[in-house]
């Protein structure tokens, strides 16, 4: 079941429309697992190591579209609109606590969606261990807490323009607070704070810009540190990805690499952490309608080991081993990747690969998830805890899928779709899809929830996974949309 819980605000910025389908985020975690925002499409991706000498013998599954059912059959899981506010919007609109009854077998198709509000709520990101919740809202980033849902901090003075994404940096010592802001000015800012406690005194102005990244020629769409810390990755409109590493004991950023392979717009970046000799792993969603994931060769310099290439076609996939890493897109798909071993790919019958680069790697589509959205998709999160992949889009709907047989070793979370500052956001022309279940390498996705208009008439930027601290247990859902507003969602049984 999913219920609102928060609200918050920031801006936009719109790129002609060029294909059907077109990557627009992506992410991953430490446990291995990578999702890819591409419109309106969600995938999945494993990775399986190519150099690996396991012979263990794998379930062969038939992975292709089926028919499906209507989305509001069968759900187990509902989701709940929770009134808890984190920060208050101009003229917030009232959500729908429950999915309206739609005529049979005909998804709800939202109304044109007005002008965003000036302080658009692009994204919003958890802290990995704290009780604390980064949103961006115009030139600002504010800092809310989890446990009180009461402002904590407000970052402002840093950035030109609109902040686009945060992202926390990991592994600080007790007391030390990073967040590194992506902005709209092309500029990512690392903002430092000391709290001496555990994070919850609330005084912004302890709060010190450090340093300013500059390197890119176009905003910086999104931005994420690796499992390790050790490294931050940038991307931009100005379809390259910069990758960053802090100099020990200084207030200084080297640049580590800068990727140029992609030929569009470059919306999301996400970490894997490294396995073996392989060292870390980046994947990037770009507008040119690819995905790449990239590797550092052990010896300081990175490549590009595998782009995606899309071909539909009904093929048996092998079973999910390792890493998966999911994508969605403007053209309204979720699908899931894994990466297979050179033998499996060159054994033919593969629905759709990534194709091999310097390395050799070999990544295909494991299943496609049960259609939901009706607009472009502009993000998509993994559970950490559950396994639950939820998204959201322009048609203003929150979705939660599960996975019936199998289940994944591992989470990651989602990517930011496209839109402009100022502009009506990117929309994709997605059929209306049946839905219900879909079949995948590993078992079968089903939808378990929706709640329609999330954020009233308004698009829904950004969604993922985040632990509760109100004296709940398990996780809900944060979601930021163009009304300016930051809102949580239970899911419950």
């Amino acid at each position: 079941m999913l219920t609102e819980k928060v609200n918050a605000t920031a801006p936009n910025t719109t790129a002609p429309n060029r294909a059907a389908s077109v990557m627009l985020g992506a992410a991953e975690k430490p446990d291995g697992f990578v999702t890819i925002a591409s419109g309106n499409k969600k995938q999945l991706w494993e990775a399986v190591n190519t150099r690996s000498n396991d012979k263990q013998q794998r379930q062969q599954h038939l992975a292709k579209d089926t028919a499906l059912g209507p989305v509001y059959r069968r759900l187990s899981v509902s989701i709940h609109y929770l009134n808890l506010r984190l920060s208050d919007p101009p003229n917030p609109p009232t959500p729908t606590l429950t999915p309206p009854t739609p005529p049979h077998n005909a998804p709800h198709t939202p109304p044109p969606s007005p002008p965003p509000s000036p302080r658009r709520a692009w994204h919003s990101t958890p802290h990995p261990t704290l009780p604390l919740l980064s949103t961006s809202l115009g030139k600002s980033a504010q800092i809310t807490s989890l446990r009180t849902s009461t402002p904590h901090s407000i970052l402002e003075g840093g950035h030109t323009r609109s902040i686009r994404s945060t992202a926390w940096k990991p592994h600080l010592r007790p007391g030390e607070l990073g967040l590194v802001t992506g902005s709209f000015d092309g500029t990512a800012g690392v903002w430092r704070r000391d709290e001496g406690d555990d994070g919850e005194r609330e005084d912004g102005e302890d709060w010190e810009f450090s340093v300013v990244l500059e390197g890119h020629d176009a905003e910086v769409k999104n931005l994420a540190f690796s499992p390790s810390g050790q490294y931050l990755a940038t991307c931009s409109r100005d379809k390259s990805i910069w990758i960053w590493e802090e100099v020990d004991g200084a207030d200084e950023w080297e640049t580590v690499a800068v990727l140029t392979e992609h030929e569009g717009d470059v919306k999301c970046v996400a970490w894997a952490p490294s396995e073996g000799d392989e060292g870390e792993c980046l994947a990037s969603a770009s507008y040119d309608g690819t995905v790449r994931v990239w590797r550092e060769d052990g010896e300081g310099e990175w490549g590009c080991v595998a782009a995606e290439s899309e071909q539909e076609a009904d093929a048996e996939a092998p079973k999910p081993k390792h890493r998966r890493l999911i994508t969605c897109s403007a053209d309204t798909t979720l699908r899931v990747w894994k990466r297979v071993e050179a033998a499996e790919a060159e054994s033919g019958g593969i629905p759709s690969t990534m194709r091999a680069a310097a390395q050799g790697e070999k990544w295909v589509i494991e299943a496609t998830l049960p259609a939901a959205h009706t607009r472009a998709v502009y993000a998509v999160a993994w559970s950490e805890r559950t396994g639950r992949v939820v998204s959201c889009g322009g048609d203003s709907r929150i979705v939660v899928y599960g996975e019936v047989e199998g289940g994944a070793d591992g989470v990651v979370e989602g990517g930011d779709g496209e839109k402009g500052e100022g502009k009506e956001g990117e929309k994709g022309e997605g059929k209306e899809g049946e839905k219900g279940e879909g079949k995948m390498g590993n078992g079968k996705w089903k939808i378990l929830a929706t709640a329609e208009m999330g954020h009233g008439p308004y698009e829904i930027n950004h969604v993922t996974w985040c632990q509760r601290f109100d004296g709940r247990e398990g996780e809900m859902v944060v979601s930021s949309g163009d009304d300016g507003a930051v809102r949580a969602w239970e899911v419950s049984e």
